[in-house]
């Protein structure tokens, strides 16, 4: 946590700020280690501070090793009066805020209590941080990872003709809970025959009947950190057309796979993907975007698709993840959670992506 927050300190140094205010609940995990709710951080030069309530007091000053903890009365005490108190404190004069993490209407409420310190909006200053990941963070995403690929397969036990996909969701969130997920990375993704076409569908009722898709995009957390995994089965014997998608979708992973053996621009994976569906009789069917960063958020830098630049470095974590959606038939999806290293690619799902006929 000290080196982290030193970066943030050299970095405000060389933008001649003198402070930084942090809205979001990941990013002050991330610099401070305090992990519950209803807090926000003040970096005001070597001093560091997390402003919570009763509510967590206790929680942060356990967590915070190297932030001092101070407890707000809300009802003496507002959030704007208090950090107004310290800016004073500390006669900060340049104060950037995280521009991204609160409302206009907010900010301009807050702003108001300290008309003597000039705000200036800043955009990804713990982000960037957040970009690539050290060796813990990757063995949390790989643990939950891990945890996700043993979930689906003891769920995959209770697939059987009539079950719902509101049925297999619930079973797969429990074997993940079973195996010490702090839950799940987001509402599980659970479709069946043309509703595979869905990209982002909301599990339903649909019953499970022979020759169906069933398209299931989860994740589990540990320490914070998502894993992201999505799987595409055939309940039965899969006919030509489903081999057919299913193997398209394939190729393109492995193309983009094949692309990330060292650092190279988001924009050059999913061009290398995008050509073997382009190739396909299903290239209009295509998603638009191949990946994303993956770590403290399910979805963060890089983002990896057209018009996405962004460079995929060592030791960052996204997910390869094409598809093709046919409305009316079904959809095709194969996502997996890579990391590059100085060796190369390194695969954190394991679940088997050959196709697999239930």
């Amino acid at each position: 946590m000290t080196e982290r927050l030193n970066t943030i300190i050299k970095t405000l140094n060389s933008e001649q700020l003198d402070g930084f205010l942090l809205f979001d609940a990941n990013n002050i995990t991330y610099l401070s280690g305090f992990t519950g709710h209803a807090a926000t951080a003040l970096v005001l030069g070597q001093h560091a501070y997390l402003l919570t309530d009763y509510r967590y007091f206790e929680q942060a000053k356990a967590e915070c090793s190297v932030f001092e903890v101070i407890c707000r009365d809300r009802i003496k005490q507002s959030l704007a009066e208090l950090i107004a108190e310290l800016l004073l404190k500390h006669g900060i004069r340049r104060l950037a805020f995280e521009a991204d993490h609160i409302s206009h209407s907010a900010w301009l409420g807050m702003q108001t209590h300290w008309p003597e310190t000039d705000a200036v909006p800043f955009s990804r200053l713990v982000e960037d941080l957040r970009y690539t990941k050290d060796d813990g963070e990757i063995a949390s995403i790989q643990q939950a990872a891990k945890i996700a690929d043993d979930a689906l397969h003891e769920m995959l036990k209770s697939v059987k003709a009539g079950v719902t996909e509101r049925e297999l969701a619930a079973e797969l969130e429990y074997q993940m809970a079973q195996r010490g997920s702090q839950g799940p990375s987001f509402d599980t993704i659970m479709l069946m025959a043309e509703r595979s076409a869905l990209p982002h569908g909301v599990p339903g009722d649909r019953q499970l009947q022979h020759g169906d898709l069933l398209l299931i995009d989860f994740g589990a957390v540990v320490n914070g950190y998502h894993s992201d995994m999505t799987r595409t089965f055939v309940f039965g014997q899969a006919d030509e057309k489903q081999r057919t998608v299913y193997q398209t979708v394939l190729g393109a992973q492995q193309a983009a796979m094949d692309a990330l053996s060292e650092e190279v621009e988001g924009l050059k994976l999913h061009q290398a993907s995008q050509h073997i569906l382009n190739q396909s009789p299903y290239a209009k069917y295509q998603g638009e975007g191949l990946g994303h960063g993956l770590g403290m958020d399910v979805h963060e830098l890089p983002f990896i698709g057209m018009g996405k630049n962004l460079m995929v470095k060592r030791n960052c974590v996204i997910t390869i993840e094409p598809g093709i959606y046919i409305p009316g038939w079904g959809g095709v999806r194969v996502e997996d959670d890579v990391v590059l290293t100085d060796n190369g690619l390194v695969q954190l799902t394991q679940f088997p992506r050959e196709m697999i006929e239930l």
